[in-house]
């Protein structure tokens, strides 16, 4: 699977969220507690162990996801870019066995992230698209617009990113809302 994405910066938290419970399915909330491990000789090649605890009708559930990315911005031709991932991932019984080969083995925390989210679905054809409203503190409150692609095709990949596009609109927001700079980016110009 390859993850194509967006993400916009949200001014109005309130009015995107009912925009949102209008046109796509409310799947329900979540809190992410990620940890970012890298060596100090390649910090731009990490390893993610997130603590997910997510409420919806069924109740609560914790899991553990260890995640690797290989993470690429790709621009279309009118110049608006999408992130296109190709994500692996796995839930992990207990992270603490894994923390600790990775501190032995020289991986040391590069970034901590927290994120409140709130979920929603909407079917396209042949595929699906999530949409998250994140509250990222201390850097505010974000939408991303993702749909899960089955193939690396180069085609199918520039048509979900045309509909990422057409999806922010949908949602009421517009190309200038979009951020092309990664979460560990804006966190690291916090400190």
């Amino acid at each position: 699977m390859t993850e194509v994405e967006l993400k916009a910066r949200v001014q109005d938290k309130g009015a995107l969220k009912k925009r949102l419970d209008k046109i796509a399915a409310y799947r329900g909330f979540c809190t992410r507690d990620d940890t970012y491990y890298s060596r100090a000789e390649d910090i731009h090649r990490k390893i993610r162990i997130r603590k997910e605890c997510k409420k919806d009708k069924d109740g609560e559930k914790t899991a553990y996801i260890l995640t690797y990315k290989r993470k690429e911005l790709k621009t279309l031709q009118d110049g608006s870019t999408s992130e296109v991932n190709d994500e692996k991932e796995t839930v992990i019984q207990d992270p603490v066995p894994l923390e600790l080969f990775l501190q032995d083995t020289g991986f040391s925390v590069s970034l901590k992230k927290h994120k409140e989210v709130m979920d929603w679905t909407l079917p396209l054809e042949n595929l699906s698209a999530t949409f998250e409203l994140c509250t990222v503190p201390p850097l505010g409150d974000f939408l991303e617009i993702e749909i899960l692609v089955p193939t690396n095709s180069e085609e199918k990949i520039e048509q979900a990113q045309k509909k990422l596009q057409e999806l922010l609109l949908l949602a009421g927001l517009n190309k200038s809302d979009i951020e092309n700079r990664y979460y560990s980016e804006l966190l690291a110009m916090q400190r």
